[in-house]
């Protein structure tokens, strides 16, 4: 996860803000239908919730460059727009949204420098689950793919194009049976990247922390701002 390795609106966010509306099923296939029922069905699991905290492992592979980055840490969101992801590896890295600016600190490329961007102005989306759950009818071409393995649950699969610009040229996501929760997302990126993102140990609503969503950059690094 670098800057300029791959378009940002893949960082992802992942927010707990999808909010399903009542869909026709009139005309789709069978596939497709399933694919509906089961997004709809996560969209009114998150709309439920506060916020989330979880594990996740990410794998970023980028064909022009040979180049495949693997990386691992801790995520959490917050309604409405709290953010926060922590790496382990590479220890120290962060992507923070505290309400008010978006910031990006990668110390494992350059420890004297710091991204600020406004909340609006950020670089793409953190709304991870509803850019996927939220009217998906409306923004995708949808088809159940069936199952496969996540974390050794037999994952439902889902694909997803873009029937308008989206930032991306497709995903797959998979759904646990059981609880319709997100627990990886495969996403393809316009440039030819592509971004595997696995959550693990998710637990919903936990309890309120706001240093969870506090970053102070270090002393001596250098803050740019970008609109």
């Amino acid at each position: 996860m670098r800057p300029g390795r791959a378009s940002y609106r893949a960082i992802g966010g992942f927010a707990l803000l999808g909010v399903v509306l009542p869909l026709s099923s009139k005309g789709l296939s069978a596939q497709d239908t399933e694919a509906l029922s089961l997004m709809e069905e996560a969209g009114a699991r998150y709309s439920d919730l506060r916020g989330f905290c979880a594990d996740f492992r990410q794998v970023l592979e980028v064909p022009l460059l040979s180049d495949t980055t693997r990386s691992r840490g801790s995520l959490c969101q917050e309604a409405p727009n709290l953010f926060a992801m922590r790496f382990s590896e590479p220890e120290g890295d962060l992507l923070v949204a505290d309400g008010e600016a978006f910031w990006v600190y990668y110390p494992s490329t350059d420890p004297r420098q710091v991204l600020r961007f406004e909340m609006e102005a950020r670089p793409g989306g953190l709304d991870f689950h509803r850019e996927f759950l939220e009217s998906p009818e409306s923004k995708y071409t949808m088809e159940y793919l069936g199952t496969e393995p996540v974390n050794g649950v037999s994952s439902h699969v889902v694909s997803l194009v873009p029937t308008g610009p989206a930032g991306f040229e497709g995903a797959r996501i998979w759904l646990d049976p059981e609880r319709s929760l997100i627990v990886q997302a495969r996403i393809e990126m316009e440039n030819g990247s592509v971004r595997t993102v696995s959550l693990s140990e998710i637990v919903l609503n936990p309890p309120p922390d706001p240093a969870r969503y506090r970053f102070v950059p270090p002393e001596g690094a250098q803050v740019i701002r970008r609109d």
